[in-house]
C-alpha cells in the first residue's frame, strides 16, 4: 500500500510539474505578466510559481522515498555480468554524458539546447508586444496621482478621462492602476493607453524620460504597442537618425549595429 502511494504521488506531482514547467516557459516576464494582469486558466504568473515550486517539492520528496523504497532493482543496474557493483557501468556512462552534454550545451548555447532558450525567448517577446511593457518597474502597484506624476500627466485630466469612459466614479488620484484596472476587468496597459488618449498631446513626449527596465529586449513593435506609437514615423525618426531598423529589430540589436547603447536609441525614438 505504502509503495502505491508513493509511486502514485510521483506520478501525479510529476505531471503537474511537468504542466506548470510549460506555463513558466511560455508565460511573459515577470514585468509583463505584472502588468497585463495576466492569468491562464484562472491562475496569475505567481501562483503558477508557486505551485510549481510547491508540488515540484512533493515530487522531489515522493521521488527520493521511490529511490529508497526501490534501492535494490537501482543497484542492479549498476552491476556487471559477475554481479559485482561497478558505479560506472555502460548505462551509466551514457546517462552521465547525455546529463553532461545537455548541461555543457546549455552554457555553451548551441542547438538543441539554444534552439529552445531561443523559441522560449520569442515567445516572451510576443507576448510583450500583445501586452505592452510597463513604463516603470511595479507601475501597476502605484496610486494614480504617482503614476502621472513620474510620466508627466496631468491626473485630474486623468481622472476625468477614466470617469468619461465609464470607470466609476470614485476612482481618484489615489487609486491604484490595478485596482482601476481590475474594476472593469482590463489590463493596466488598457488603463494607460484610456489615460493617455484624454491628455490630448503628442505620445512621443508622453514617453518616460529614460527607458524603462527591459527595453533593450523590446522589438520597435513592442515599444509602439507601449507607448501608442505610429510605427512608421518611429522608423522614419530612426531612419533620419541613419539607424536603418524594422519593426522587429530589438532596441539592444539597433545599439549593437550602430555602436551606441539602448537608451541613445530610446531617445532618439522619442526625440530627444
Amino acid at each position: 500500500m505504502f509503495r502505491k502511494i508513493t509511486s502514485l504521488t510521483a506520478l501525479l506531482s510529476f505531471l503537474v510539474t511537468t504542466l506548470t514547467s510549460v506555463i513558466l516557459y511560455v508565460v511573459p516576464e515577470g514585468r509583463v505578466a505584472y502588468w497585463a494582469d495576466w492569468h491562464l486558466l484562472g491562475m496569475t504568473k505567481t501562483q503558477w510559481g508557486d505551485v510549481h515550486t510547491t508540488v515540484g517539492t512533493l515530487f522531489l520528496l515522493a521521488l527520493l522515498l521511490h529511490i529508497w523504497l526501490n534501492w535494490k532493482p537501482l543497484t542492479h543496474y549498476m552491476k556487471n555480468r559477475t554481479r559485482e557493483m561497478v558505479v560506472m557501468t555502460g548505462p551509466m556512462i551514457v546517462s552521465f554524458i547525455l546529463v553532461f552534454l545537455v548541461f555543457a550545451g546549455t552554457l555553451i548555447g548551441v542547438p538543441p539546447m539554444s534552439t529552445l532558450l531561443d523559441y522560449g525567448a520569442r515567445i516572451k517577446e510576443q507576448a510583450t508586444e500583445t501586452y505592452g511593457n510597463p513604463p516603470y518597474g511595479h507601475a501597476e502597484t502605484s496610486p494614480l496621482k504617482k503614476f502621472c506624476g513620474f510620466l508627466g500627466l496631468d491626473v485630474d485630466m486623468a481622472v476625468t478621462t477614466l470617469h468619461q469612459a465609464g470607470f466609476d466614479s470614485s476612482i481618484n488620484e489615489n487609486s491604484l492602476i490595478q485596482d482601476i484596472a481590475r474594476s472593469r476587468g482590463v489590463s493596466p496597459q488598457h488603463v494607460y493607453d484610456i489615460i493617455r488618449s484624454g491628455q490630448g498631446g503628442d505620445p512621443f513626449s508622453m514617453m518616460p524620460a529614460q527607458p524603462p527596465e527591459g527595453t533593450g529586449k523590446l522589438t520597435v513593435s513592442a515599444v509602439c504597442t507601449t507607448y501608442g506609437l505610429e510605427q512608421e514615423e518611429v522608423l522614419a525618426r530612426l531612419g533620419r537618425a541613419g539607424i536603418e531598423a524594422g519593426p522587429a529589430s530589438t532596441f539592444k540589436e539597433l545599439a549593437g549595429a550602430y555602436d551606441m547603447s539602448p537608451r541613445d536609441i530610446y531617445l532618439i525614438v522619442k526625440g530627444e
